[in-house]
């Protein structure tokens, strides 16, 4: 927990530092008026009654407010993900499918790696990349000068997906062929995660929500790590670049949403004119 703790911190610390005072305007925070001494204030237009000057404007705040039916959603999403995949697993388990020889695990691994997405019940379009000439993310976004080439984001994902089938079937085989288990049900909550993280920023295009929300996705993967370590460290040393890439994922996550201006807010706003997923 510590170590997660210094990790999540230093991630933090690269993607906001020096803008102390973004934060507050990102989550819709109003600035107060400065008045210095010897000026007099602004007079209010006639058109506008005193009542009128002095109530906030309700279309505004309510535009402003936080969507908190929204926020759930991505939790109820999640976790009605992560409870589908465990029942498929437990259902597996029930007839049979250990007495299979091993190598029948490999398949089923790939597919949960690949397409866990098929368990959620939000849009979880991937990025239309020929349409965004090869890139992640579309042309008018900004992003920092580091950014890996478009090309390099299959090969990592296909390399971390080979990986996670691989310590997966090794921790399925040390567990005694059971697929119902802790470290293997701490993965899928991982992949669950992702499928949401995917639906913030591919298909609500939330920068800021996004930011948030990839913080979860990298406290899962180091549980999954943790969890495998427990089982079959081999097995968690091959999963470990997982967690290695998601934070540099974290940290470009940061950067793409500070580049952004305005600066989108850190939780999903009523009335913003976002796609919900």
């Amino acid at each position: 927990m510590v170590a997660l703790r210094s990790v999540c911190a230093l991630v933090l610390l690269v993607a906001l530092s020096p803008t102390e005072a973004l934060l507050p305007r990102a989550l819709g925070a109003r600035r107060a008026p400065i008045v210095r001494p010897g000026l007099r204030s602004r007079a209010v237009p006639a058109r506008m009654t005193t009542a009128d000057a002095g109530a906030p404007d309700r279309d505004a705040a309510d535009a402003g407010g936080v969507d908190v039916a929204h926020v759930s959603r991505y939790g109820g999403a999640t976790a009605l993900e992560v409870g589908l995949i465990a029942a498929t697993l437990a259902a597996l388990d029930r007839v049979g499918f250990g007495r299979l020889p091993l190598a029948c695990a490999v398949p089923l691994f790939a597919f949960l790696a690949l397409r866990t997405r098929v368990f959620s019940v939000m849009d979880n379009s991937r990025p239309n990349r020929k349409a965004q000439g090869g890139a992640a993310t579309p042309s008018e976004t900004k992003r920092p000068s580091w950014t890996p080439p478009g090309i390099a984001f299959p090969i990592i994902w296909g390399t971390i997906t080979l990986l996670r089938v691989a310590s997966s079937t090794m921790v399925y085989a040390a567990k005694g062929r059971v697929l119902c288990t802790r470290p293997i049900l701490a993965l899928m909550v991982h992949l669950a995660v992702g499928d949401t993280w995917n639906s913030i920023t591919n298909v609500e295009r939330r920068l800021g929500v996004s930011f948030i929300a990839v913080f979860a996705v990298l406290a899962s993967i180091c549980w999954a790590v943790f969890e495998f370590s427990r089982v079959d460290r081999l097995a968690a040393l091959i999963l470990l670049p997982n967690a290695v890439w998601i934070t540099i994922a974290s940290v470009l996550t940061g950067a793409i949403w500070r580049l952004n201006t305005p600066l989108q807010p850190l939780l999903p706003m009523r009335n913003d004119g976002k796609k919900r997923a």
